[in-house]
């Protein structure tokens, strides 16, 4: 018998899901896949220096609690004491710091911090232990390792500070233990000996909040163990996990942070490090291209992936546009928008190499062209969108074929090839194999492909178990528009770079050069 319990709707009148993606191409994972390799150890989620040793400090204390320890009995119980330690640091901060960015657990601690008046304490707890949570608040963070194994642990891993056995963090017996014991050198015993119990008793106090001052996240540690030793971990090598082909250790990290600190010495701007990768790809086109570092290579050949993306996104952004305002076989609207597109600038060459020849000689650059796409997509011209898109793409090939070599080699060196949205693969399928047609049957092609890749890659994450990502389908033989779908960028950890550098006091409150900062310069 069914009750209104077990009643449940008929899956076909449900709605269908359909939720919103980053990358309706599948293209984006050959980008992110080139700064990981530049980057290793910092992500975009992993703002803040100080967690690094904060997470090894706690790590170390957890491994010298006695064996039997309540916390010691089950991974959950090590989940659960860096869960507090999190949570203990979010109040501690909201209260302390409160304009501080990016704690973790901060909008939870916001929410009940008036907790500390109203009943005169914190209860950790019931905010960390998801085992032991406020039904009606739930937790700090979701992620059952806390912010730890959700952001921060890959990171560590990668710096060679921490693994993981018998689902439990463990921080190695060397580097981990060295940044544990210079993390600890920066904060009092009192200060120690408090948080920890803090953590194993699940409650914090405001007479508490003065003597954990040096936890903060902001502290400075200048000159200090804990300090010397962040500068010695990002200036090391990249480690054996991220080893190239030839079986060689890179040091592209250590190459990306000179070339920031020089960019932040010779700018006249103090925001230009935030366009960093945008600024090294002219600088690898303008200069003689010998003699680079590798990672100037690896910020040449990301950005140009993301140029070449971003193209693309922007011609499947006017494919959408089109599409939601008429109904259209997949036959004729790829007929309708290619006719559209050639009709828009009557482009009537006889093939791809007379049209390419044509636009050089067009007063206006690869870049300049680029930054139209914004106000193309403000504008709502999807016809607009579809032809720009398409000639940043020629335009890129004609700035870049004499370095397809070099990207190559580069490509082959970090094991890239294999990723999705290769440019090098962009440039061979979209122009290089259809350089002998003309212009139409060029735009025709593309949509036909942007089409077919759009669904396999939203069909395949639905395969996955993801949601449904598609932003068209396809309904008794006619195309029917979802969403449409702005083109866009990756974040290539730059936030992070900038963020590290100035907790470490390399750069100071106006962008410019600490005197540390000229002094680790001067070791490039």
């Amino acid at each position: 018998m069914y009750t209104t319990e077990s009643y449940q709707m008929p899956f076909w009148s449900q709605s269908s899901n359909f939720v919103r993606g980053r990358d309706p191409l599948g293209v984006q994972n050959s980008s992110i896949s080139v700064y990981s390799r530049l980057l290793p150890g910092m992500t975009n989620l992993t703002l803040r220096l100080r967690y690094y040793g904060m997470y090894l400090w706690l790590l170390d204390e957890y491994h010298n609690l006695p064996e039997g320890h309540e916390f010691k009995m089950k991974a959950q119980g090590q989940y659960n004491f860096i869960r507090r330690a999190e949570l203990i640091l979010a109040y501690f901060m909201i209260n302390q710091y409160e304009t501080e960015q990016s704690v973790i657990g901060s909008d939870y601690a916001i929410r009940y911090k008036e907790d500390l008046k109203i009943i005169g304490y914190y209860n950790i707890a019931t905010g960390a232990d998801r085992e032991n949570s406020d039904t009606e608040r739930g937790v700090y963070w979701a992620y059952k390792s806390g912010a730890l194994g959700q952001y921060y642990a890959g990171s560590l891993i990668s710096l060679g500070l921490i693994y993981t056995k018998a689902e439990r963090f463990v921080r190695t017996d060397i580097k981990g233990v060295e940044l544990a014991r210079a993390y600890k050198t920066s904060i009092t015993e009192v200060t120690a000996n408090l948080f920890i119990k803090r953590i194993i008793e699940g409650r914090l106090f405001s007479t508490d909040l003065t003597d954990l001052d040096n936890i903060a996240l902001n502290k400075n540690y200048q000159n200090s163990a804990e300090s010397n030793l962040y500068t010695k971990i990002l200036l090391s090598d990249d480690g054996l996990l991220n080893k190239k082909t030839d079986g060689l250790t890179p040091s592209q990290r250590k190459e990306t942070l000179f070339l920031f600190l020089n960019l932040i010495d010779q700018s006249n701007n103090n925001e230009e490090w935030k366009i960093f990768p945008r600024l090294k790809y002219l600088d690898f086109l303008e200069n003689n291209k010998n003699n680079k570092s590798e990672a100037e290579c690896g910020w040449y050949y990301y950005y140009l992936n993301e140029l070449a993306h971003y193209a693309l996104e922007c011609i499947f952004w006017g494919m959408l546009s089109e599409m939601g305002d008429g109904k259209f076989t997949i036959e004729q609207f790829i007929s309708y928008v290619s006719n559209e597109a050639q009709t828009y600038k009557d482009i009537n060459y006889s093939d791809l190499k007379d049209t390419i020849n044509d636009l050089m000689h067009a007063e206006i650059d690869t870049l300049t062209l680029v930054d139209k796409i914004n106000q193309v997509v403000k504008n709502k011209d999807g016809i607009q969108g579809i032809v720009l898109g398409s000639f940043v793409l020629l335009f890129l090939y004609h700035d870049n074929k004499s370095h397809i070599e070099l990207a190559s080699n580069y490509a082959a060196k970090y094991q890239l090839y294999n990723k999705n949205g290769n440019v090098l693969d962009i440039f061979r399928n979209s122009i290089e194999r259809n350089i002998s047609i003309n212009y139409k049957e060029y735009v025709m092609r593309i949509t036909y492909s942007l089409i077919s890749d759009h669904m396999n890659i939203a069909y395949g994450k639905m395969r996955d178990g993801e949601k449904n990502l598609l932003k068209f389908i396809l309904e008794d033989g006619f195309l029917v528009h979802i969403e449409t779908m702005n083109p866009s960028f990756t974040s290539p950890r730059i936030r992070t770079v900038y963020n590290f550098l100035f907790d470490l006091k390399l750069i100071d409150e106006n962008n410019e050069l600490t005197t540390e900062g000229r002094a680790i310069l001067i070791q490039a």
